[in-house]
């Protein structure tokens, strides 16, 4: 990290000023960068207290760090003192500021080369304030105070070659470098399942509005044959028998089917049931049973390559009477026969 002046004069002064003053040097910063130092020139041995504050419409404003603990100032030489790091940036006003308990431990430069302001302020229990305050009396003079410390580097274009293969776009696109941070602006595409990003090697995050998923999951039934009955049961009545040998009973209903139909009722005996909350499990273990009869078939469709047992299907076949009605799939099987320029797919379907 390069370190240098970023604010206040190197040179040294001509003319001696007197203690327990609060002063400023108006300046602008010559660099951006963080102070972390304060140095001043003077001809005595003495102590000082630094700080700086920022600029309000030509006057000092409000304190930007500060250090009021004293520091010593040897003669003839500059002296660094230390101060909190702060950030200023370059081509800011500022103001430095010091207060000192002997005079001419530090020099201005000639009267007319600056801007400054002062106020009687004793060295002794002083704090810089926040804000500046007023009361002061302005003058013309540069003060030698400088303010050090690291530079912060800002280059003003970043050239680098940019790789990008041989993306697949269908829509237009802005392509940002990927070691830049940046969001790409790319609209509401509508995107296809599936979705191929090409290429893999860059990093970046994509923001594509609110895209449309569009899935191909309508399929050609080319024949079918579908059954949907009542349950041949839809209440049933389960007697176990507990530990004493004393009966137990349990009970489940289908009401929708019963409202259709009228009650199927069906009385079944148990003796290893012992609990009546088993009972009833077990009736309605039993009802769960009769409603996977209540819906089979089977259709004839194109291969599909994502078919799986067990999946649920929907099936809409206006010629059968059948709109959105749910099948689970139990079996599969293909079929091929060249002669008869058959390949095909045939689900057998049951309730899901």
């Amino acid at each position: 990290m390069a370190t240098g002046k970023l604010i206040g004069s190197g040179t040294v002064g001509t003319t001696s000023i007197l203690k327990d003053y609060f002063r400023l040097s108006k300046f602008t910063a010559d660099a951006t960068g963080n102070v972390t130092e304060i140095k001043v020139y003077g001809t005595a041995n003495g102590n000082a207290k630094v700080a700086i504050y920022a600029d309000n419409a030509g006057a000092p404003g409000a304190l930007k760090t500060a250090n009021n603990d004293s520091q010593a100032v040897t003669a003839n030489q500059w002296n660094t003192l230390t101060i909190g790091s702060t950030y200023l940036e370059s081509g800011v006003v500022y103001w430095l500021a010091i207060n000192f308990d002997i005079d001419s431990v530090m020099q201005t430069r000639t009267t007319g080369t600056g801007t400054d302001r002062y106020k009687s302020a004793a060295y002794s229990g002083f704090s810089f304030p926040d804000p500046a305050g007023s009361g002061f009396t302005t003058g013309t003079r540069a003060y030698n105070i400088a303010g050090w410390g690291v530079l912060v580097l800002s280059p003003s274009s970043i050239v680098q070659p940019i790789a990008l293969g041989t993306p697949s776009l269908l829509y237009p696109l802005f392509i940002s470098p990927s070691s830049i941070v940046q969001p790409i602006s790319i609209g509401t595409p509508t995107v296809k399942v599936p979705i191929f990003i090409l290429p893999q090697s860059i990093v970046q995050q994509i923001l594509i509005g609110s895209p449309i998923i569009t899935r191909y999951v309508y399929h050609v039934i080319l024949d079918g044959q579908y059954a949907s009955e009542t349950p041949r049961i839809n209440r049933t009545y389960i007697v176990g028998k507990d530990q004493s040998g004393n009966s137990v009973y349990g009970s489940a209903i289908e009401s929708s089917e019963v409202d259709l139909v009228g009650e199927r009722l069906d009385f079944q005996q148990e003796v290893a049931v012992p609990t009546e909350s088993q009972a009833a499990s077990m009736a309605s273990a039993i009802l769960a049973k009769m409603r996977l009869t209540k819906a089979r078939g089977v259709i004839l469709i194109p291969p599909n390559c994502g078919q799986e047992l067990f999946d649920v299907v929907q099936i809409s076949d206006s010629g059968a009477n059948q709109s959105a009605i749910s099948f689970r799939v139990v079996g599969i099987r293909f079929e091929y026969n060249p002669k008869q320029a058959r390949y095909d797919h045939r689900l057998i379907l049951g309730a899901s």
